[in-house]
């Protein structure tokens, strides 16, 4: 591990961007969103940031350290609310624009903050002004993304910005990050400058993202991956950042935005891997040349796909918050679309690494260098390649900890006789002879079967979700009732249909569907049936039965990355 860093803080990190004048005019950041398409340059985001930065300070009385929370969807506005707050030496308290009035009037009183930058388009009018009537019974300042009132700066409104920068310190709190729900353990996380520039230096130098890129993504900013690296690394080298939620069209923006690296999660690779495997399905069909190239010289076929899709500038794509299934990695190695699997932590800042080699698949490779990784038992062993044990992050990307929080803090961070702090992430992996990193599940979320063997919902979730039939599918524990009348776990697979895939199959619209959920649940569970059958992922202990499938009609619940509510679905 190389933990040197460059940088000092996020002040020095804007400064450093935008000081440099052939960027100005070039374009940041641009949001292409279903209802909002809008430009930024880098020249504009500097003017208007600090700018906000001098009204906050001498017009809404903010002060170093200062905590002032962000809430709202990705827009040109956030970058210039998250900028001016840092210029003004204050933290930004990041906040999910999906959260309810009840979870963020929480996260506000938690975390001591002083002022909401509040979007416009978050929720409806109701719920703005019932934050409002709150945020006034306890004296916060509401600030509409991001209109400042005309106000008359004064004249050494500028130099107290320059006099701020030398007083936040390398170790102060940069940016809260929320995370927990309306209930329960608050666990905001507490990012340092200095935890953020070395995630930031590491991830730059290992994705060699360069002022030429074009980085597409669909990651929410308020999230650690989206913030480091959806706004922070292309930032960092003055690359163009291109941001939407238009899911259906991501093939379509690739193509007419010239991107060269493109980011998401794996749900949405998952789609791309299918519709990629779909047409070249149909293609074969009426070319059977083109299904022995696939065969024998897939890569030739994955150019073919590049060209008709229009990705000629594509460099690779990245994937993160959660684990890519194994088919849809081959789906795009095997024709020669680069396609990188990362890992991380809003704890570590986030980003760990990914793996870039097709000889690696299904590891998430080597740590950035200011980063290292141990695998431990419950012990707190450091164990050697090839056992399996709970990952450990340590170095300076390490978090400062959960606000207010020291017992959850100190369940997951432990300082070693070397000074280093290491993060225990609940995450079960191993380390190859090489120091590449598998992971093999979550530690909370293993379901322990009746003759004591553990199951990883995530790998058996992966296998079946390269089923014909299925859309989504969620692996939880359900239960079984042995002769003797115990209550023991079982596997319990819960499946959102593919609705297209069996519209098309039984000439049937989905309103039909919905109203035979015997047949339904026969197609979908044939499918299920034979991905298992073929699977060489699962032993048997690890197959899903029949009677252990639902079939949900309904979307999942599912976080701002697109992750599934994993623990709305679990029955305690």
């Amino acid at each position: 591990m190389h933990s040197q860093v460059r940088l000092r803080t996020l002040i020095d990190l804007f400064h450093q961007t935008t000081g440099r004048p052939e960027l100005l005019d070039k374009e940041c950041l641009e949001i292409v969103r279903t209802e909002r398409e809008e430009k930024l340059t880098f020249g504009q985001l500097k003017s208007r940031a600090q700018h906000f930065a001098s009204w906050l300070i001498q017009a809404a009385d903010i002060k170093i350290k200062d905590k002032v929370a962000v809430l709202g969807k990705n827009r040109i506005d956030w970058d210039v609310a998250l900028w001016g707050i840092v210029l003004a030496g204050a933290v930004p308290v990041l906040i999910d624009p999906d959260r309810l009035v009840e979870a963020v009037k929480n996260h506000v009183t938690h975390t001591d903050c002083r002022a909401v930058v509040m979007a416009d388009d978050y929720q409806d009018a109701d719920a703005r002004q019932e934050l409002q009537d709150f945020g006034r019974g306890r004296g916060l300042g509401f600030i509409e993304m991001t209109r400042v009132p005309s106000y008359d700066a004064s004249p050494d409104a500028g130099q107290l910005l320059v006099e701020i920068a030398p007083q936040v310190q390398a170790d102060d709190t940069a940016v809260i990050l929320c995370t927990s729900g309306t209930t329960g353990d608050p666990r905001e996380v507490e990012l340092t400058h200095a935890n953020l520039i070395a995630n930031i230096e590491g991830s730059v130098e290992k994705v060699r993202i360069a002022e030429e890129d074009r980085l597409g993504h669909i990651l929410p900013p308020h999230h650690s991956f989206g913030l480091t690296v959806g706004k922070f690394l292309p930032f960092c080298v003055g690359a163009a950042n291109i941001y939407t939620n238009k899911y259906r069209q991501i093939s379509e923006l690739m193509r007419d935005k010239n991107i060269t690296i493109f980011v998401a999660v794996p749900a949405l690779y998952t789609v791309l891997a299918k519709n990629i495997e779909e047409g070249l399905a149909k293609r074969k069909k009426k070319n059977p040349l083109l299904q022995f190239f696939d065969r024998c010289a897939p890569k030739l076929v994955g150019m073919s796909v590049v060209r008709k899709l229009g990705w000629d500038r594509l460099r690779f794509f990245l994937s993160g918050s959660a684990p890519v299934p194994k088919w849809v990695l081959d789906v795009f190695w095997r024709r020669g679309l680069l396609f990188y699997e990362g890992y991380g932590t809003t704890e570590n800042s986030p980003v760990y690494g990914f793996n870039e080699s097709p000889r690696k698949l299904g590891s998430v490779g080597k740590p950035i260098s200011t980063l290292t990784v141990q695998i431990v038992n419950e012990r707190n062993q450091v164990l050697p390649p090839g056992e399996k044990g709970e990952i450990c992050l340590g170095g300076p990307c390490i978090m400062k900890g959960y606000y207010k929080n020291a017992r959850s803090t100190e369940a997951v961070i432990r300082t070693d006789d070397k000074g280093i702090r290491w993060l225990h992430t609940g995450d079960l992996g191993y380390l190859d002879g090489d120091g590449n990193l598998y992971i093999t599940g979550r530690k909370k979320y293993l379901i322990v079967l009746p003759g004591g063997k553990k199951v990883n919902p995530e790998l058996v979730e992966a296998a079946l979700s390269q089923a014909r039939f299925v859309k989504e599918v969620l692996v939880v524990p359900g239960c079984q009732v042995d002769s003797t009348g115990i209550v023991q776990e079982a596997i319990k697979a819960i499946v959102q249909p593919a609705w297209e895939a069996i519209e098309t199959h039984t000439n049937l619209s989905y309103a039909d569907l919905v109203e035979q959920p015997q047949m339904l649940k026969a197609l979908v569970w044939q499918s299920i049936n034979e991905c298992q059958k073929n699977s060489r992922q699962l032993s048997g202990f690890e197959k899903v039965s029949s009677q252990h499938l639902e079939i949900r009609i309904d979307e999942f619940q599912k976080t701002s990355t697109g992750k599934i509510k994993r623990e709305a679905y679990i029955k305690v």
